[in-house]
């Protein structure tokens, strides 16, 4: 692949667009330049749209970003190609300094174009007709997916309609996407059967600190640069949150930001920060943090799956010492939960020394260590309390008991008061941006699984809305082994019956062959997936850039104006305008039946505008004309009163939600921080809960740890992402620059279990249990401890999710994806040769 030798210049002409990286959690200003191809500014800052001399060099870590992977050729939707150029933005108060990660600099590379591999975006609906997808009109399209769905709803119920969709924001979400999907499936269809696109549910994964009174997204990232110590808890803020760390993280470690700390907190006592990093492995925040000073980073191991018993640990540690803040604890929690908190999790009728004994079995890490942690996150300072900061990600919310480990973590902070002030706080650190306004999800809680619903033969319609289950759901091969069997068996019953002659006979044909276990499965997407390949339908959806979107960060809840500086390729539309155009549809089918109140469910779908979505989606959200103690109250995301004109007028300053309006004034007014004042519960009192005692694993994963199942599968595998390569790979594998880094999905090998299985970093191996298996690139790295493997969750070749078992958590239907048992086998054959042979997902006789 040649690069570049020079970079086309923006001249002082281009337009100029306000956006956001569309990728992870953190949520870096970017700024998009857009001009014909051909035309060109100068070097001089009078001549550029840059404003910036580039006639010298920049500032190292203080000028302005433009490299390679930050400009690209654009394809219009009238054949024409422009320059995109997406650089850093100035102004943001997130990437401060114009850092970028791997992935937010290769923006401009995800853009549409002829001459690059996005050309392979779908720019047409897609029918299978004969066998094989053929390209059709919108009309088309909507004719078939609305009279399947009609015919399906009624004449088998609500149930036999379901989804797996984005609830997001970023790249493929946003309010607007997700506020439409929300409304077609809730409030017209009234689904049940819905999943959100990781998960096999409908669900949250924070339940357990939600129900607690505390929204998992209530700090800003300027905690992240004032906390006396950060507790990083199954979060590698260097590879997921990469700026977090580069800007607010690593300044805060190295004192860098002494000057704010004393200005913020002055004659307060301001040591030098520590970390606390728990995760089973030595990942490269803690490698990249113990190079600075290994004396202020605590790194806790604890077995997989026992986190829950660590964190009522050093609660209980810090309860016993007297640590805790015992004011904060009297007046803002709930007296009574407390009591069945300090009897059930911390176990207050046993002794410390058999608490702390039985942890250290459990969970394999040290008393001391226990201890030292207790004091790093809650001893006071002198004569004030510490603050103390925690961000949990991954390794807690797919963790084996989802609830009850959410809510140990989240205690732990409450009982040393670390919450609500500046530099404290308990909350997630995001794995992509947010934009959830929803109408309420009418189903039960905990959720029906989705998936185990599909397996077992039920269900009619699946529609999947911007995600590749194939890849991304738990037990990912016998998922895609029954959904893939059961839509080749429709599109086999159809052909047997004879082709229609049009759209509404291939729906009523498809509805007629229904009726033999088969499944009509249809995918709104960028590219067409593994999932995609298997459908009858297949939808083009416009991405980030191609519209207006708007979102929150979930470090600081900034919400922004995603501009829109680029075409969507061909016929591609919005998700919230096939939302719209397939309501319509189905409304108007019902008045043709005189179903006048069946119609009436798919009213208010008649957007002209993405302003108009968003306006229509703050009204989800209750009454925002309060002050700053009612706001304590308000849903996290709610943003009444805002519009695309005042987020354009703020630009990367944004606005934190929730959004309140002055009573007086009608002001719009951001929230900081919160729960300051009161939580989010009837009372404003925080909400204890006592956990179950500790039962060991599962019955889906234990039934590995014993015999000869034992014997072959002797390692755990745990699962996680690369900086380099962007959830399943969707725009990524079309980037050769990000497949070259990664051509392979991976596994991290202890040295000693590599010597033993006579294994070298490059070698391929195949990862099997009785749930799937999985073709990998060893990469030997004592990262890991012995016995346990880490692998790449997904990659366009292959994904650990085939390997993850069937146990979801009872109380709220997460998964535990970073526990399952497998067995190791070498394999022959080089890189090339793996890329070449393997399938994306090996099918098996399996589930």
């Amino acid at each position: 692949m040649s690069r570049p030798t020079r970079l086309p210049i923006p001249p002082k002409s281009a337009e100029v667009h306000q956006t956001v990286c569309q990728y992870c959690n953190v949520g870096c200003g970017y700024t998009a330049y857009v001009w014909p191809d051909g035309e060109e500014g100068g070097a001089a800052a009078t001549e550029n749209a840059f404003g910036v001399d580039l006639g010298v060099p920049q500032a190292m870590l203080a000028g302005l970003p433009y490299t390679e992977t930050m400009h690209a050729l654009h394809t219009r939707r009238d054949g024409s190609n422009v320059n995109v150029a997406l650089v850093p933005a100035g102004g943001s108060d997130i990437n401060r300094m114009r850092d970028h990660s791997a992935r937010g600099g290769a923006n401009a590379q995800s853009t549409y174009c002829v001459d690059r591999g996005t050309r392979e975006r779908l720019k047409t609906p897609l029918l299978r007709v004969g066998g094989a997808l053929v390209p059709v009109t919108w009309d088309e399209a909507l004719t078939v997916l609305s009279g399947v769905i009609q015919g399906v709803r009624d004449r088998h119920g609500p149930d036999d309609v379901c989804a797996k969709a984005f609830d997001h924001g970023g790249g493929g979400g946003g309010f607007e996407n997700n506020y439409a999907v929300g409304k077609l499936f809730f409030t017209g269809l009234g689904m049940k059967m819905v999943s959100i696109h990781n998960r096999p549910a409908y669900n949250s994964e924070v339940w357990g600190s939600r129900d607690r009174g505390v929204h998992e997204l209530h700090y800003c990232a300027e905690d992240v640069r004032l906390c006396d110590t950060l507790v990083l808890w199954g979060a590698n803020t260097y590879e997921t949150a990469t700026v977090l760390f580069t800007e607010h993280v690593l300044p805060n470690f190295t004192g860098g930001n002494a000057a704010e700390k004393a200005a913020a907190f002055g004659s307060e006592v301001i040591g030098p920060t520590k970390v606390v990093v728990v995760d089973p492995r030595r990942n490269a925040t803690v490698k990249y943090l113990a190079s600075i000073d290994p004396t202020r980073v605590l790194h806790l191991r604890p077995a997989l799956g026992t986190d829950v018993v660590l964190a009522d640990a050093i609660a209980r540690v810090t309860i016993d010492r007297g640590l805790h803040d015992a004011a904060f604890v009297a007046k803002r929690t709930d007296s009574k939960s407390l009591a069945e908190y300090k009897a059930k999790s911390l176990r207050e009728a046993t002794s410390l020394d058999e608490v702390l004994a039985d942890a250290e079995r459990i969970t394999g890490v040290p008393r001391a260590d226990i201890e030292t942690a207790a004091a790093w996150m809650a001893a006071p300072k002198g004569k004030a309390r510490r603050r103390t900061l925690t961000l949990y990600e991954k390794g807690v919310i797919w963790n084996q008991r989802n609830y009850d480990t959410v809510a140990a973590v989240v205690q732990l902070s409450i009982l040393a008061g670390n919450i609500g002030r500046p530099g404290t706080g308990c909350g997630r650190q995001g794995g992509h941006q947010e934009g959830y306004v929803r109408p309420g999800y009418p189903g039960v809680r905990p959720p029906p699984n989705v998936d185990n619903f599909l397996v077992e033969g039920k269900g009619k319609v699946y529609w999947v809305l911007g995600t590749n289950p194939y890849l991304s759901t738990p037990r990912a091969q016998v998922v895609r082994s029954a959904v893939s069997s059961r839509a080749a068996a429709l599109t086999q019953a159809v052909l047997r019956a004879g082709e229609p002659s049009g759209p509404e006979a291939r729906a009523e044909a498809i509805l007629k062959a229904l009726g033999g276990g088969g499944l009509f499965l249809v995918v709104s997407e960028l590219y067409l997936t593994e999932t995609a390949q298997d459908a009858h339908l297949v939808l083009p959806a416009a991405g980030w850039g191609e519209m207006n979107l708007t979102s929150i960060n979930c470090n600081s809840r900034l919400l922004r104006l995603y501009a829109r500086f680029a075409d969507p390729p061909g016929d591609a539309l919005p998700d919230w305008e096939i939302m719209a155009r397939v309501a319509r549809r189905l409304g108007d089918r019902y008045r043709a039946a005189g179903k006048t109140k069946d119609a009436a469910r798919f009213d208010g779908f008649d957007w002209k505008t993405d302003e108009d979505v968003f306006l229509a989606g703050a009204a989800e959200f209750p009454d925002n004309h309060v002050d700053e103690v009612g706001a304590e109250s308000l849903p996290c995301e709610t943003y009444a009163g805002v519009t695309y004109a005042f987020l354009r007028e703020v630009g990367q300053a944004g606005i934190q939600t929730p959004v309140r309006r002055d009573a007086k004034s009608g002001a719009l007014i951001g929230t900081r921080r919160r729960y300051g004042h009161k939580f989010a519960t009837k009372d404003g009192k925080f909400s204890w809960h006592g956990s179950d005692a500790w039962s060991g694993f599962p019955a889906e994963v234990a039934r590995y740890l014993d015999g000869d199942r034992a014997k072959a599968h002797p390692f755990w595998l745990t699962t996680g992402r690369t900086q380099r390569l962007w959830q399943t790979g969707y725009h990524d594998q079309h980037i050769p620059a990000r497949v070259a880094e990664v051509p392979l999905p991976f596994v991290e090998i202890h040295p000693d279990d590599a010597r033993a299985l006579s294994l070298a970093t490059g070698d391929l191996v195949e990862a099997y249990n009785d749930e799937g298996h999985a073709i990998l690139q060893v990469r030997v790295d004592d990262a890991s401890p012995v016995g346990t493997l880490f692998a790449l969750q997904y990659h366009p070749l292959g994904t650990a999710n085939a390997l993850t078992s069937g146990y979801t958590d009872p109380k709220t239907t997460i998964p535990w994806y970073k526990g399952a048992r497998v067995g190791l086998r070498r394999l022959s054959g080089d890189i090339g040769e793996a890329r070449r042979s393997t399938t994306r997902h090996a099918l098996s006789d399996v589930g």
